[in-house]
């Protein structure tokens, strides 16, 4: 069949049917709702009744899911997601194979078709599952296997930073293994491709669906990959023109409204609107179309006339029943329930606005994108720049002394293969830490944690990390008898990746405010001792930060590594109380533009991003 007969089969057989596979469509996208929110939320319990701690941060986390719980987990949703797919897809062909009769299947006809051909179709899916699973793992392996070999013998931000040859030559081995991956993942996929509607129409055994499907495949895998590959890109087209149009509306009503406190709600809410119509329509579309594609590609170049319509036991209906029409009223109707939407929308924004900032800025590593990283003189550019504080890391050497270093080695910074745990104070003397970032710090050396201290005394507060590379011996005593000794108790806090640190000096320094450092969390955070929680900008939304401000016990929210304004404004707006930062210039530019804001213009930068507008804010 040539392609553009298949294109008008396609394009036909949409065009009758379009109002019974939407409403299919739409059915199918509850269940996966009702059924795939409450599993997400009975893995995270499962993880931390495995984990059997209250808490779970990013390490915990990443151990469990490279663990086999973790990997059971997975494929249990990933298989309740596939499988909700795969009987959708069946609904949306049962819908199509009847209309090739002229005839109504309906939805709810479509639904129980599917419903009772539901085992054969979750066992088809589940093995496609099985052998996608049992052909990525191999590869998974070599790619850890080049991990290991190529790039496991420094740290990994050295390699990052410095991209070695070496680096690039494990990026060329993942990356040639990962296009294996792909041509071997396609070629199987585009075997399997009739294997559904073969279960369907033909009672074919899930057995051996699989199999009878690449046997019908052969010789014309091309042709399948170019219509799959063409679905894909047209469905990649039509939501960028979605999203494109919607950025183009919110650009002309928004600007235009800013006058106005509630013309400005108005038009937000109604481009919020406007955003989760063309979402869900394109989503639709891609959906049903390529339920459209497999149905015709198969009928045309798979069933070999096996197809057998009568399996539907379609019940004729006539024209008389109920039509989705649109009428005068309707679109009535829909506009002033728009308009009401709107309207809530607005006001709902305009109440979680928060008119007054009270965030501070905290320089990563001191002033870490003007000087080196961690050093004497990133530490001063901090407070020269204005930093409420300054965040650095700490570590032990071999002789027992407290340093201010981050990586496992020297590499990134000094290109000098020792481990910080082997270094004594003697060996960092005569490292220089400065020189690759810029020759005029050439006299920087690994600050030790009472040099920082007296550096900050007095002008800033300093939130001092402990870093475990598994070689520290008396990290928490040694940090808070040094802390005492300079005086420094009340402008100084504590945090680390680990639970068990934060742990450890609550118990020996109960009064001193300690933190917990993640980039994911799983369970109930508020069970945690910490004081506050330092978290990717990523994870720091709205809802995580009003859990965190309003339980029982107030903890704050600091928020890294935040180095855009955009990004800066955001956070500060949705109340963050600590910015994490490379720039703490940029940062204290950012926070006194915003004192100068009215309501409207701060209102518009909080939706800055999800309207594509991009607030002109930076540096003076």
């Amino acid at each position: 069949m040539r392609g553009r007969s298949l294109l008008n089969a396609v394009a036909g057989d949409f065009r009758r049917s379009w109002r019974e596979l939407a409403l299919a469509d739409v059915a199918y996208k509850i269940i996966a709702f009702v059924l795939l929110t409450p599993l997400v939320g009975i893995l995270f319990r499962v993880l931390i009744a495995v984990s059997g701690k209250s808490v779970l941060a990013d390490q915990d986390i990443v151990i469990f899911f490279l663990g086999p719980v973790g990997w059971i987990c997975f494929v249990v949703v990933g298989g309740l997601w596939l499988g909700i797919v795969a009987l959708e897809q069946a609904t949306l062909m049962g819908i199509l194979c009847a209309a090739t009769d002229d005839k109504r299947l309906g939805v709810v006809g479509a639904l129980r078709f599917a419903a009772s051909n539901a085992r054969p179709v979750v066992l088809v899916t589940a093995r496609l599952l099985a052998f996608t699973l049992l052909t990525i793992l191999p590869f998974l392996a070599v790619i850890g296997l080049i991990y290991v070999t190529l790039l496991g013998e420094h740290d990994i931000n050295w390699y990052l930073t410095e991209k070695p040859p070496v680096f690039w030559v494990a990026l060329g081995l993942a990356g040639v293994t990962v296009a294996a991956l792909v041509a071997l993942l396609l070629r199987l996929l585009t075997g399997w491709f009739f294997a559904l509607p073969m279960v369907l129409f033909e009672d074919v055994p899930a057995s051996r669906a699989l199999r009878t499907s690449r046997d019908r495949a052969t010789g014309r895998r091309r042709t399948l990959l170019c219509w799959i590959v063409g679905w894909a890109l047209a469905s990649i087209v039509l939501s960028a023109l979605g999203s494109s149009l919607v950025v183009f509306v919110a650009r002309l009503l928004v600007p235009r409204a800013t006058g106005s406190l509630w013309l400005l709600l108005a038009a937000i809410g109604v481009t919020l609107i406007l955003w989760t119509v063309a979402n869900l329509v394109v989503n639709l579309l891609s959906t049903t179309t390529f339920a459209t594609l497999l149905f015709n590609l198969y009928r045309e170049l798979g069933s070999q006339g096996t197809m057998d319509t009568s399996r539907l036991r379609i019940r004729e209906t006539t024209g008389s029943g109920p039509r989705l029409r649109i009428t005068p009223r309707r679109l009535i109707v829909a506009g002033a329930a728009g308009v009401v939407v709107a309207v809530a929308v607005g006001v709902v924004a305009i109440r979680t606005v928060q008119l007054e900032d009270h965030t501070q800025v905290t320089a990563h590593r001191g002033a870490s994108a003007a000087a080196p990283e961690n050093t004497l003189a990133a530490v001063q550019r901090a407070i020269d720049d204005g930093a409420d504080w300054v965040e650095i890391d700490v570590q032990e050497t071999a002789d027992g002394e407290v340093v201010v270093f981050h990586d496992s080695d020297f590499m990134k910074l000094a290109g000098v293969n020792l481990k910080i745990w082997d270094a004594t104070m003697a060996d960092l003397k005569e490292i220089d830490v400065g020189s690759r970032f810029a020759p005029e710090f050439k006299d920087q050396r690994v600050p030790t944690l009472g040099e920082v201290l007296d550096t900050c005394k007095g002008k800033v507060g300093v939130n001092i990390e402990l870093k475990y590379y598994g070689h520290d011996k008396q990290l928490e005593q040694r940090v808070a008898g040094i802390v005492e000794a300079h005086g420094m108790t009340s402008d100084i806090v504590i945090m680390s990746l680990k639970i068990d640190a934060v742990k450890k000096m609550k118990e020996i320094r109960p009064d001193w405010k300690v933190g917990l450092l993640m980039s994911v969390s799983a369970g109930d955070l508020k069970s945690v001792d910490a004081d506050f929680l330092a978290v990717n900008a990523s994870f720091a939304d709205r809802r995580f930060i009003r859990s965190a401000h309003n339980g029982k016990r107030r903890r704050e929210v600091h928020v890294w590594t935040v180095n855009d304004a955009p990004t800066m404004s955001t956070m500060i707006g949705r109340g963050v109380d600590h910015l994490i930062t490379d720039k703490p210039a940029l940062a204290r530019s950012v926070l006194e533009q915003r004192a100068q804001l009215s309501a409207p213009e701060r209102l518009l930068l909080e939706l800055a991003g999800l309207l594509g507008v991009v607030p002109e804010m930076g540096e003076p």
